[in-house]
Parts: structure tokens; C-alpha cells; sequence
């Protein structure tokens, strides 16, 4: 049974937790994904994808959930990815609304420095596909408020949701990000 594979050392029990970047993109900008599934294997080592833009997160303000429900004999993993753009500014609020009613792909990164894929599936993809084209992630929910009093947050939590046949990918490919440009280079 593979579940009796799993080490567990002392440094796995006192990991820092939360989110440190989080790349977003366009399902469409995606032009290859070479997903790796040999045994023990569970990711993806190449992706490419025009155009991904980088939001780099405060510390205890970004988080990947991952829910697993069973029907029949087929397991869905609903994966969500929540964030904390601050301060509501017109450059903030236009950028989040491009996102509104489009299929997206998240690269995120953990402040321990793994990258997981959400929005990316190999499972149950047909033959000609890079991935399954119906298990992109979207945006779900935005919140936001200015606060009333001096030391309320300014800003938007943003949640984005992928049904997927599969739980999250790490990444392990080349990533580069670039916070002062917004931008992250993949390979």
C-alpha cells in the first residue's frame, strides 16, 4: 500500500505555513505543461504560459485549501486558493476585475519555497489536450472594504476555485519571479 511510503522527519512538523506569491494567468495563455506521473512522481516539470502576472502576499494572508469528496468511483478535489491584495486603489480593483469570467492558472508559492499548481489537470484529459480544458480555476469570490477606523485593513480577499481530478502539482520547473515588475518567468 503507497501510504506506508510516506516519511515524516522531524523538520516536516514545524513548517512555516501561508503563501508568498501567488503567478496568475490565462487557461488559454497555455501553450505546453509537461506533467510528470511516474511512480512516486506527482508533478509538473515545464509550463509554459504567456503572460502571468505575480502578486507578492504579507505574510498570513494567502492560503491553498484542498477538499477531496467521493461519488461513485470517481474522487473530485476542489482546490482554493485565497489571497490579500491591500489597499483598494483604481490600479488594484481594474487588474482584479480583468480576472472576472475567465479560466485561469495559478502557480503558488508556499513561504517554505514549494510551488504548486491549481487550475492545471491531468486527469481525465483527452489525448490532444496539454491539460483538461474544464478544470481551470476561476475566480469565485472578491471581498473587500476600506475599513471605518485608522488601523482597519484597505484591501480585497480574493478567492479562486479548480475542480480537478487530482490534488495540486508541485512545481519544479524554472521559476523566476519578479515582484517590482509584477511579472514571473516560467520554463
Amino acid at each position: 500500500m503507497a501510504i506506508e511510503a510516506i516519511g515524516v522527519t522531524h523538520e516536516d512538523l514545524e513548517v512555516r505555513g501561508g503563501l508568498k506569491h501567488i503567478a496568475i494567468g490565462e487557461f488559454s495563455a497555455t501553450s505546453a505543461v509537461t506533467f510528470d506521473s511516474a511512480a512516486g512522481d506527482h508533478h509538473i516539470s515545464a509550463l509554459t504560459n504567456s503572460g502571468m502576472k505575480l502578486f507578492e502576499l504579507k505574510q498570513g494572508t494567502g492560503a491553498l485549501t484542498t477538499t477531496g469528496t467521493k461519488e461513485g468511483g470517481t474522487i473530485m478535489f476542489e482546490n482554493t486558493v485565497t489571497f490579500y491584495v491591500p489597499r483598494i486603489s483604481d490600479d488594484h480593483l481594474a487588474s482584479l476585475y480583468e480576472l472576472a469570467n475567465k479560466d485561469l492558472i495559478c502557480i503558488v508559492e508556499a513561504f517554505e519555497g514549494t510551488k504548486y499548481v491549481v487550475g492545471v489537470s491531468e486527469e481525465y484529459k483527452l489525448s490532444d489536450d496539454v491539460a483538461n480544458v474544464q478544470m481551470y480555476a476561476r475566480m469565485t469570490s472578491i471581498e473587500g472594504g476600506t475599513g471605518a477606523a485608522l488601523g482597519d485593513e484597505n484591501g480585497v480577499t480574493v478567492t479562486l476555485s479548480a475542480m480537478s481530478g487530482e490534488l495540486p502539482r508541485t512545481y519544479t520547473g524554472t521559476y523566476t519571479p519578479d515582484p517590482s515588475a509584477g511579472t514571473v518567468a516560467l520554463a
